[in-house]
């Protein structure tokens, strides 16, 4: 590129002074384009690692709630065997840590398998209500959950996790289709919980997958 500015240059009546500064702009341009580049590959390749790991991550709490899902006894068995230690009215010591524990993984589970997060009005309440149990029993065996904000915190996390999911296999579907599939009230609750739960957004995350899934074809 120097080689044909020079005589460019020269051809047009440039002086040497003009020269030496269209010379400078474009050893200029050619760094930043270098640089460019080169942060362009780092930033993919970021981009990649973080995705294919985000994917096992996903994959593997799939995994583990199937493994919950299908122990000897079912969920539903699981939750009768703690209604009724719940009715025997445990002292105001609480629950002890292995019932609530259990509780949380039996809650987990259920909630992932049925999934009645996809109603943007599933909240604490709606929470308490489909585990069969009452508030107050509820804030014992998960005591992080007292605070209703928490549980929303964690309701909107189980459907930013859905919402990876879905992106993984319909990359097709828009913004409008994704937030209304996952249960959240609107775009911005959709961003904002991805980016809480994946540190990056659903646009990042989904440019990450095609970067994925282009490499594997070749």
């Amino acid at each position: 590129m120097l080689l044909l500015a020079t005589p460019f240059c020269y051809a047009n009546g440039y002086t040497l002074s003009d020269a030496n500064h269209i010379i400078v702009v474009l050893v200029f341009i050619v760094i930043v384009l270098i640089v460019m580049g080169a942060f362009s590959i780092y930033y993919n390749r970021i981009f990649r690692q973080r995705n294919e790991q985000l994917r096992r991550i996903l994959t593997a709490l799939d995994d583990y709630r199937a493994i919950v899902g299908d122990e000897v006894m079912s969920l539903d068995e699981q939750e009768e065997i703690l209604k009724e230690k719940l009715m025997k009215k445990k002292e105001a010591m609480g629950v002890q840590k292995d019932d609530e524990h259990n509780f949380f993984v039996m809650m987990d589970a259920r909630v992932n398998k049925e999934k009645p997060f996809t109603d943007p009005d599933f909240d604490h309440d709606a929470l308490v209500k489909f585990m069969g149990v009452t508030d107050e029993d509820f804030c014992k065996l998960v005591p992080r959950y007292k605070d209703p904000d928490r549980t929303l915190d964690y309701i909107n996390s189980l459907r930013a996790e859905y919402a990876a999911k879905v992106l993984m296999e319909r990359s097709d579907l828009s913004t409008e289709d994704i937030v209304t599939m996952c249960g959240f009230k609107n775009t911005a609750a959709y961003i904002s919980a991805f980016k809480f739960s994946f540190g990056i957004t659903p646009t990042e995350f989904l440019s990450g997958m095609n970067l994925m899934f282009k490499k594997k074809q070749k």
